[in-house]
């Protein structure tokens, strides 16, 4: 089911909800992207998530009401780099002939083919927000100024967000920075911050079995690291069973806004790196 995103905060109302007259019509495949096409968007759009928040968008399904929602769009923001490609050809039939189709990630595609999680590194972010602002442009162009000065702000916020999560990083130690998740989806917030990152699945989130969680786990043993980390929409019971009898914590920590207190992009990585900095220092 469709999650519709207002200009004032996000919303789990369904695709039935007629669009809100004179703002552009937006859809995105993600609850990721939707929050970063409203911060760039603002008052002047209407943002569908096709992929509620909190569901994994590698098992999603589409329904009829999802097929409606993208006949209304004027724009469709998907990511790219295969997390989403499964959607390509229910956008294809589903939009109208002059939607505009933009790939948020599409800048960063050729810096790694196998981890589509761009967003876990906010200085990549602002390439998604170049990309949604250039998009919004492309689909109305007589309000430019707005999504450039809206694109601007959110910039400011982005650089202020990289300074935030560094300062709350370094709180741990160098011979503690090592991430252990049960998704694969945190390289690229690995590699901006100088930490290791394990994972015990793919980043299509397939299934693990019990050999290398015990092999990780042995390793976190002996370097004395006190938790791993994993998302809660993820089936993670082997690593949480795993986990209590080496006596380590399974924290959590997300790749997608929920509802609630992840409600937003800037929230979700904040919260990470405090959840991060708690357990592991």
């Amino acid at each position: 089911m469709a999650i519709l995103l207002s200009a004032a905060a996000c919303d789990s109302s369904s695709t039935s909800q007629a669009p809100e007259e004179g703002r552009l019509q937006v859809v995105t495949t993600t609850a990721l992207l939707a929050d970063l096409v409203q911060n760039v968007g603002g008052d002047l759009v209407n943002v569908v998530a096709l992929v509620a928040p909190g569901a994994d968008v590698h098992s999603f399904q589409s329904t009829p009401a999802d097929n409606v929602t993208l006949s209304r769009a004027a724009l469709v923001v998907s990511n790219g780099g295969g997390l989403d490609q499964f959607l390509d050809q229910v956008i294809k039939g589903s939009t109208s002939d002059d939607v505009v189709h933009i790939l948020a990630a599409e800048q960063l595609l050729d810096l790694d083919e196998n981890d589509p999680h761009f967003w876990q590194n906010p200085v990549f972010t602002v390439k998604y927000a170049e990309g949604i602002r250039d998009g919004l442009i492309e689909a109305d162009p007589e309000n430019s100024a707005g999504y450039q000065a809206n694109f601007d702000s959110y910039n400011d916020r982005l650089t202020k967000l990289d300074f935030d999560i560094a300062s709350t990083l370094n709180t741990v130690g160098p011979d503690r920075r090592l991430l252990i998740t049960f998704h694969d989806a945190f390289g690229h917030f690995g590699a901006r911050y100088g930490w290791e990152v394990t994972a015990l699945v793919g980043s299509d989130a397939s299934q693990v079995s019990p050999g290398p969680v015990v092999a990780i786990l042995e390793r976190v043993r002996e370097q004395g690291v006190p938790a791993v980390f994993a998302e809660p929409q993820f089936n993670s019971g082997l690593l949480q069973k795993a986990a209590e009898e080496a006596g380590i914590e399974v924290g959590p920590i997300y790749s997608d806004v929920q509802n609630g207190e992840i409600a937003s992009y800037i929230d979700m990585m904040l919260f990470n790196a405090k959840s991060l900095a708690r357990l592991l220092r």
